[in-house]
Parts: C-alpha cells; structure tokens; sequence
C-alpha cells in the first residue's frame, strides 16, 4: 500500500526532444554515456510487460528527480522561448495548453512512444540535469531515468489495483494488512529478527534492485524499464511500430492504474469500501456533499494547480520581469546564512543600541483612533541599505522563497528575512523600527514575532485583516511596513486602509477577507490610500481592514518595482499562542516554546529597549532553526486536511475592487 500511494501521486512526465532516439542516443554521445551505461547502441533483449514490474523505482528516481526538479523551471523558460517561431500546436493531453517545443505529441511514434505532448514543468527537456553531471565529468541521459521511473510506478499502481479489486472481489485469497503487520512485530524481535518473512522479503528486493541500480548506471543495453525477463526483440523489430504500440499501451495503462489507485484511495478514506458500492448513489452523494474530506481534497487539488501554474507562469519568457527570472534562478538559490556586502547606513556601528526616534501624543492618539499611521521618512536614513540587501537578495534567492514564489502572487516574497540575512537582522537590531513600536503601543519592550520581504504584489490582495502575525494574539501585534519605492502611481501596489475599522465587533479572529457590507463594516466609511515615498514607515493594527490593488494583467512592467519589508511586533508580555491551522505558516521556526508561556527566546528577539546577549549569540553562531521539519509536515497535514476552511483565501486572488 505504502509503493502504491507513491505511485498513485507520481507526476507523469512524457517527454523527449524531438528525434531523440528511445533505444539509443545520437553516436557522437554514445562514448562518454557510455562511462555512466546512460544508453547503449545495441538491440534490447526483452520486452516490457507487467511480469517485470517487480522491482520499485525509488532511489535512483527520487535522486534524479531532485536534480529535475531544480532546473525545470529554467528549462522550460527556453523550451517556451523556442516554440515562439513555430506554429502553435495543442498538446493531446491538455487541448488547451500549446506543445512543449521538446516534444513530439505522437504517442505511437517508434523513436519516443508515448508522447502526449504533455510536460507543464519542462522535465523532459535535460539541458540543466547534463549540465550538473558534467561538472562531475561526465554526460548523462536523464529522459531514461524519467522514463524508467513512470514505467516503474505505473506497473507497481497496477498490481497495486489488481489486488484491491481481488480483495474485494474474492476476500481472504491475497495476504492482508494485519499479515504484514504481524510480520513486522516479528522483525522487531530479539529472537525471529533475521528469520522474518518481511526481512527476507526486504533483502531480497535489495538485490533486485541492486541489479537494476547496475543495469541503469552500467549497462544500458535494454530501453527503459526492460528488466530482460521477456521474450527478446531483435534490433528491427524494437524499432517497429507494433513495439511503440505495445509500449504505449503498457504506459497507458500504469497512467490509468496511478490514477484509479488515487481515486480507489480516496473511496475508501470517504466510504470505507475502496471498489464498488454498498450503499445508493443518492446516497453516496449525499455523504460527498457533506464531506470536508471531499471538498479538503478538491482544494487541496486546486491550490497545487495553483503552484503548478505559477511555475508555468514565471518559467514562460514575456510572462515575468526581470524581478521575477532572477527570484526563481534555481542556479543560485541559497540555503544558509546570507551576508549581503552592503555598508550599514552612515553613523551606525554594528553592536550599538537601537536607534531612537521619538513621536508625539497626538501622532499616537491618531494611531489609536484610526489602527493605522504612516511616519513620512521615519526610514529614510535605512532605504539606500534596504535597497542593497534586497537586491543581493533577489539576485541570490533562498530556498524558503520558492512556495511563496510558487503563487505567483509576488515577483520575490520570503519571510523571516532576519533568521536568514543578515542585513534584515541589522535592520531590526539598529534601526529606531522598534522604538516607534513601543511608543504606538504604549510598551517598554518590543520583540520581533515574523517578518517579510515583498516585491512586487502581482495578483492584488481584497479588503483583509492579517492574522499571519506569528504566534501571537491581536491585542499584542503591531503591524510595520517600510517603502523602499515610491507606490501608488496609477494606484497600484499602494495600500489603502478603513480608518477605525479594528474596532469592529463583526469580523471574527480565524478570518482573513471580508466583505465591507457584512457586520457592521458600514458604519467605517473613512478611507485612506497612503502614497509612501521610499524610507515612509507605515503601521498599523493588525485588526484594520485594508487593501492593495494590484497591477494591469497581474505583471509589474519591465522597469517598475515595489519593494518593501514588513512584519509584526510583539508588545511586552506577549504570551505564545500555538494557533495551528493556517496560522501556522508563520510559526515554522524550530524554538521549542509551549502554548502559553510569555514569548521569548532567540527565535522572538528583543529588538527594544536593549537586545539580550545570549538571544544575540544563538543567531550570530547560526544556530537559529528556520524552518522545522516536524512543523512543516504537520502544516501540510493540517492545510490538507482542513482546507474547506480556508476556502476564503480565493477572494484575495487577484482583487481589483
């Protein structure tokens, strides 16, 4: 079960430049393949068949696909800007996507069968994957991994299917779960460790994939995923038609078996009977209708298309600006600390106290009264630093801005900028950002709860109220944001706020988009759009509703940018809230606080009156854990598993009005 739900959610990935040969590459390539036994000129000796589907594609894929994975995006930006001299072609797969230009779209076509005209992400097209391989001396087809690993996973979601429509249709002939967890428990035993079943059965598949590890790697006689356990083809006949036809038949049916073994999967989680029916189709489909699993998995589903077009949308030439192609250079992502060669601002020394800036009475009762204020040129002293790290930034993006990248929603977004780049810590530690707080909230110490780096809205956000404020209640935020550009020519990327709109009693805490004519948002009539210049320093209640119209066609144009940081404050005496849920996305980070104690800690420094030297050592010796693994598994499950609640989320996308 565990080899099958892999399979049921493998990408299908169809791919290969045109007149590439399936059985063997061009003969200038075939000597230095041939150190890594990438391909082979030879005949295959097997056929392709269900029966040699035993083995499991797993390590050699997964390797690969990593690699893949990191230069699809670049692929495909050169695969779109290539297929803009040719005739536009649907693919067969997609009728309303274009062809790839790498592909051939003819599935029965006797160098490449199965070619859909389908590969969104670009895998087929190797340029990147050769590229790194090279740097270790050596060339590398990377399409026959790509193939052999489809072929593997379509064949083990097959017999995956043949058994539950078995055990449904004839109980008791196949061994079920319960066998395997006895033999399990057994293997876990002083005594039958060795002698388990399941043990026996572990080592026997590691030779089997030892040898199609070596086959891969050494000898690569046989096309893709011909274990040489079939009849033999002779060199005419594996370039025969009737051969693609076979092939293309096999690869079919493993797509279709991944498929209906996602499908058989979610039946069961739903219904409890994976095959067939025992109950009414009215029934059955009024248990759909109030099912959160149904419609969690059916957003679930939409918000990964999203993704996915947001990596078509930045990967296609003409489609992103400059801004956007550098943000998503896989080439140069980073993953460790960042220490951007950017001059602090004149007059001030790393290691100083936080500078201060002192407002009056009257600018804190209008903050009050209103949830929001700007400082004009509370920054300005930081922009030209602010703009440096920032451009260091986007030139060499971090690995943790590529989901937000993902959406599309900004040409370059990442939060916890301090945990990571140092200049955006120095901001923080020297800037006078934490005395301004701490005056508008009537608070003698303030601690930094999340931060962000935002460029470019693309996509807009409707009237909201933020609740990614970290793991903190309401009461104890305050909201910053600081101009690096001028905003709002055209009154685009500028914000706007509903003046006294935190003090309404309708919109509840969990919400984030609201409709200005529910509750009693009617009676805040006041607005205001704020036209920051570059060092303007904008604050706000976190409750306050408010807005950002977004660009023309979801695009800043070529030359025109919006970049600003922001974030959230914590007042003194802020205690931790595990709010879980979407909330989570802001409290990533690995600190091992509980739900109720006072915030604090390295992971929430300090920023006013004075830092605290041990909070100050943990980040300096880079032991500040970004993001947790645990806590990112558990997001996902929870996101996954609840998204029927987060379905307000879709009025931010893209509002004008």
């Amino acid at each position: 079960v565990s080899a099958a739900t892999a399979a049921g959610s493998a990408v299908v990935m169809l791919s290969l430049r045109p007149g590439q040969n399936f059985v063997s590459p061009p003969a200038e390539t075939q000597a230095s393949l041939r150190r890594l036994g990438a391909t082979s000129s030879r005949a295959p000796e097997g056929t392709l068949g269900l029966a040699s589907g035993l083995g499991l594609s797993v390590s050699a894929a997964t390797v690969l696909g990593a690699i893949a994975a990191k230069g699809s995006c670049r692929v495909a930006r050169q695969a779109a800007a290539s297929s803009q001299s040719k005739k536009v072609e649907q693919s067969q797969a997609l009728p309303f996507m274009p062809v790839p230009s790498h592909l051939t779209n003819q599935p029965e076509n006797v160098i490449y069968p199965g070619d859909l005209g389908f590969d969104p992400l670009g895998f087929g097209a190797n340029d990147y994957v050769n590229e790194v391989i090279r740097n270790f001396g050596f060339d590398f087809n990377g399409l026959r991994w790509y193939r052999e690993s489809e072929l593997m996973h379509g064949r083990v979601a097959m017999l995956a299917v043949f058994k539950v429509i078995i055990d449904r249709v004839f109980p008791g002939q196949l061994p079920d779960e319960q066998g395997w967890v006895y033999s399990f428990q057994k293997m876990h035993t002083a005594s039958e460790s060795m002698g388990s079943k399941v043990w026996e059965f572990v080592q026997l598949m590691a030779i089997l994939e030892a040898f199609r590890g070596y086959r891969l790697l050494v000898n690569q006689d046989q096309i893709a995923g011909d274990l040489g356990l079939g009849s033999g083809q002779s060199r005419s006949q594996a370039q025969s038609l009737e051969l693609a036809q076979k092939q293309y038949k096999e690869l079919q049916n493993g797509r279709l078996a991944m498929l209906a073994f996602a499908g058989m999967a979610s039946q069961y989680a739903l219904t409890g009977i994976p095959v067939g029916l025992d109950v009414e189709l009215p029934d059955l489909f009024s248990k759909l209708q109030q099912s959160e699993f149904f419609s969690d998995a059916a957003l679930t589903v939409a918000g990964s298309g999203m993704a996915l077009d947001g990596v078509r949308r930045l990967s296609e030439k003409g489609e992103s600006s400059s801004i956007a192609s550098k943000a998503i250079n896989l080439t140069k992502l980073q993953t460790g600390t960042q220490v951007p060669d950017v001059a602090l601002p004149a007059g001030v020394v790393a290691g100083q106290a936080p500078q201060r800036l002192a407002l009056t009475e009257e600018q804190v009762r209008q903050f009050e009264e209103d949830g929001v204020i700007m400082i004009k040129g509370g920054m300005k002293d930081w922009v030209a630093f602010l703009q440096g790290i920032t451009a260091e930034q986007i030139d060499n993006p971090h690995i943790w801005s590529l989901v937000g990248r993902m959406s599309g929603m900004y040409d370059y977004i990442q939060r916890n900028m301090w945990m990571t780049n140092d200049g955006f810590r120095d901001f923080l530690y020297y800037s006078p950002l934490g005395h301004i707080a701490s005056q508008l909230g009537r608070t003698d110490e303030i601690r930094c709860s999340t931060d962000m780096l935002l460029v470019n809205p693309n996509r807009g956000f409707g009237w909201h109220q933020d609740n990614q404020n970290g793991p903190i209640d309401f009461p104890d935020a305050i909201r910053w944001w600081v101009a690096m550009d001028r905003c709002g020519e055209d009154d685009f990327g500028a914000p706007e706020y509903l003046l006294g709109s935190h003090n309404n009693r309708s919109v509840s805490s969990d919400a984030v988009f609201v409709n200005l004519e529910d509750g009693d948002l009617e009676d805040f009539s006041r607005k205001t759009t704020f036209i920051p210049e570059p060092g303007d320093l904008i604050l706000w209640n976190s409750r306050t509703i408010h807005r950002i119209v977004a660009p023309p066609n979801q695009m800043w144009e070529e030359g025109t940018q919006r970049r600003a940081i922001g974030g959230t404050m914590a007042k003194g005496g802020t205690i931790y809230r595990n709010k879980g849920g979407a909330s989570g996305i802001s409290d990533l980070a690995g600190h091992s606080l509980k739900n109720g104690e006072l915030l604090s800690g390295p992971y929430f420094p300090r920023i006013f009156p004075t830092r605290v030297p041990e909070e100050e050592e943990v980040r300096a010796a880079g032991e500040i854990e970004g993001r947790s693994g645990k806590k990112m598994l558990d997001l996902g499950v929870t996101l996954a598993s609840n998204a029927s609640k987060y379905v307000s989320f879709t009025k931010v996308v893209g509002k004008k009005d």
